[in-house]
């Protein structure tokens, strides 16, 4: 049985300050710039590098594993 899981088990990824992602929906590329913990939740605040208007966007870490690789 142990076999079975190990072969399932999904990655876990983890992010990193500076580290460059992209996204799932439409492949844009995007940098984290920072960090935030709010109620034990990691939030990542990330900025699109390809958007003309350079928002910067707050996810949650389920959010970013979800929507970006």
């Amino acid at each position: 049985m142990t076999f079975f899981n190990n072969i399932f088990k999904s990655k876990e990824v983890s992010f990193t300050v500076g580290q460059r992602i992209h996204s799932k929906a439409n492949g844009s590329v995007c940098s984290i710039k920072r960090e935030i913990k709010l109620n034990n939740i990691t939030h990542y605040e990330i900025r699109i590098e390809n958007d003309v208007t350079r928002r910067e966007i707050i996810l949650s870490e389920y959010a970013l594993r979800t929507n970006y690789k």
